[in-house]
């Protein structure tokens, strides 16, 4: 890890190639012989952040000058598989899209394809929250896409009750404990889509509840694979390859291992 910190030095943030980022560090892949530092990881998870929220911002300001909206694959998120698993056949009414940033794509993929639902959104950020404002007016959505500042943490029952499914980026910290708090405090029917990243789980939290009203995105995964024939295809750098990592490294079981059960 170490070396890899070398090979970033002097990197200016919004000169961080995202892609770059996640294929040295995909567990999958190169990552897999990276000798584990603690404080190398926790500068590499700064860059991993700083690439993203580069990515996203930058991917906004394209947008509003004019180019057309950037693809899936560019933002590293599975749109498709996300509107296939949970938004069509859920239905819902109104979703809460938590860590939302600046280019919230499948919100946008939604809004498309869903003429009656609406979306709001909250992010830690003010300057990804105002983007987000700015692409929903420009889009032509801004009664549909609702984007607000605050912490998802600080919540409460009287707000969280107000949704009938909830959809969480993979950034989102602490992911887990945002779950806890929502399956507690939702309405009992309301739904939650929890993104992760398998290939980078030191960098974005693994989903490690289970729950029947809970669907991760591995679990979404595992349903593409199992009703089409194939795995669904991952954005360049978070592609899974070559065998499991060790369950140890991420703090998961191997896919055989894991059985949804519903929380106490």
């Amino acid at each position: 890890m170490k070396e890899l910190l070398r090979k970033y030095a002097g990197c200016q943030p919004h000169r961080l190639d995202y892609t770059s980022l996640l294929v040295d560090t995909n567990i999958f892949g190169r990552g897999h012989v990276l000798v584990r530092n603690e404080d190398a990881l926790e500068e590499l998870a700064t860059l991993v952040s700083e690439a993203e929220a580069h990515n996203d911002l930058d991917a906004a300001m394209r947008i509003l000058d004019g180019e057309k909206l950037c693809s899936p694959e560019e933002m590293k998120v599975g749109c498709e598989l996300e509107w296939w698993a949970f938004f069509e056949p859920g239905r819902f009414s109104r979703v809460l899209y938590i860590g939302s940033g600046a280019c919230p794509l499948i919100a946008f993929y939604v809004l498309e394809r869903d003429p009656k639902i609406i979306i709001d959104g909250i992010d830690i950020s003010p300057q990804a929250t105002v983007l987000c404002s700015r692409l929903a007016e420009h889009f032509g959505y801004q009664d549909r896409l609702r984007p607000f500042t605050g912490n998802a943490l600080g919540l409460g029952p009287k707000q969280i009750s107000e949704y009938d499914a909830f959809f969480i980026s993979s950034a989102v910290r602490p992911k887990n404990d945002i779950i806890r708090q929502l399956l507690a405090q939702k309405k009992r029917e309301a739904r939650i889509y929890a993104r992760e990243d398998e290939a980078h789980p030191d960098f974005y939290e693994p989903v490690r509840l289970r729950h029947l009203d809970l669907l991760s995105a591995k679990e979404a995964r595992g349903r593409w694979t199992a009703e089409k024939g194939t795995p669904y295809p991952m954005p360049p750098g978070c592609e899974m390859i070559g065998t499991f990592h060790n369950p140890v490294h991420s703090g998961q079981e191997p896919p055989s291992r894991l059985k949804p059960r519903r929380l106490q």
